[in-house]
């Protein structure tokens, strides 16, 4: 079979833990799988950022044949840890019209989480397609410039960002899809034992640096009926964010209920998923990304692993696929918390047969349904 080409160029950053960085590299991986050759560029941007594919295995599942270009960063952001929107928006700008400049094959396909990247090579009447996870004013401003261009397409993660964006309109149809992220289905290959009542939640324990509301699921545990019945395992942040979760465990004499743990490996992660029955989607609601936008990686993880859904009932949450099987509770509302526990044994995990759509497989084959219409 002919392969394609596909540049997948973006302003991320590898090796990250993040999950956004996983999420890039999952699709390539599926990219590849689909009968793309993909070549990934990036900045050089922090002081572990690397393209060595030795290194970068560490933490993904790179095939030999993804080509990786890690690009020269002599910019501030990275470098410089005061004021650091304000120099994103700067450094970004700048690497993107500098990178951009280096892009001019009409016949390739270019694929980008970069707003400016979409930007410049929209402008240059390129074939690009751009995936966008969360809006500013600034994006809804170069989305309705860039999505001028015939040539190029944006991909949103659920129907709130198209809508949000302004320019869902009939002229537009052919260039705009909606479509959630998914799970990598290489990664759960046998059956586990699940430890009954054990509620997982697997990510990092802040986000955008605000912390993720964990505080209130832990002060849940203050409630004998659910010391009782459930424990509570979070995964996922660095060294301080955990410490001082920790102290907060110990400080309401929790430590027996609550484990809380550092990064591990994706690897050493699903084991701990699989094992577990609960698995808990809560954000606070101090941005408007984590309310209405979010698509989170570890929800459909969470659901191909066999997992009951806890969730904070936010509107993103309630687009999520399968969305009707998910507990909701009440963001900061105990009493809601504690019946939504109690609920969770009426639901029975989803037969895996009914999670094909909720594949990277199916989710990047739709993609290039899309790209090539």
């Amino acid at each position: 079979m002919k392969k394609n080409k596909l540049n997948y160029i973006t302003y991320q950053t590898f090796p990250s833990r993040k999950a956004n960085t996983i999420q890039t590299m999952d699709n390539i991986k599926y990219f590849e799988k689909n009968g793309f050759d993909v070549e990934l560029t990036f900045p050089l941007r922090e002081k572990n950022s690397t393209s060595d594919k030795k290194i970068l295995r560490d933490y993904y599942p790179i095939s030999d044949n993804l080509a990786i270009n890690g690009e020269d960063h002599k910019l501030p952001f990275g470098k410089i840890f005061i004021l650091e929107k304000f120099l994103f928006i700067i450094s970004h700008f700048l690497w993107s019209w500098r990178i951009s400049r280096k892009f001019n094959n009409s016949d390739l396909i270019n694929f980008t989480r970069s707003d400016w990247i979409f930007y410049f090579l929209s402008k240059k009447n390129l074939h690009v397609v751009f995936e966008c996870h969360q809006l500013s004013k600034i994006r809804k401003w170069i989305l309705k410039k860039a999505i001028k261009n015939q040539n190029s397409k944006i991909i949103f993660l659920n129907s709130q960002l198209l809508i949000d964006s302004k320019i869902d309109n009939p002229e537009r149809k052919l260039q705009l899809l909606v479509v959630p992220n998914g799970v990598d289905s290489d990664l759960f290959d046998h059956e586990v034992n699940k430890n009954k009542g054990q509620i997982l939640f697997l990510g990092n324990i802040k986000r955008f640096n605000n912390d993720r509301n964990l505080k209130f699921i832990i002060d849940g545990f203050n409630l004998d009926e659910i010391q009782k019945n459930f424990n509570l395992k979070i995964i996922g942040g660095d060294a301080s964010s955990v410490k001082n979760l920790n102290n907060y465990v110990e400080e309401n004499s929790l430590s027996q209920k609550i484990d809380i743990l550092e990064n591990v490996s994706r690897k050493e992660a699903i084991t701990y998923l699989e094992s577990s029955e609960i698995g808990l989607l809560i954000n606070s609601d101090s941005n408007k990304h984590s309310t209405h936008y979010t698509s989170p990686l570890k929800y459909f993880e969470y659901l191909y692993g066999g997992l009951k859904i806890l969730a904070v009932d936010f509107p993103a949450h309630k687009e999520l696929p399968f969305s009707d099987n998910i507990i909701y509770f009440k963001n900061n509302d105990s009493e809601s918390f504690k019946k939504a526990l109690y609920k969770i044994n009426q639901k029975e995990k989803l037969d895996k047969s009914l999670l094909k759509e909720v594949t990277l497989d199916s989710r990047i084959k739709k993609i290039i349904q899309f790209i090539k219409i």
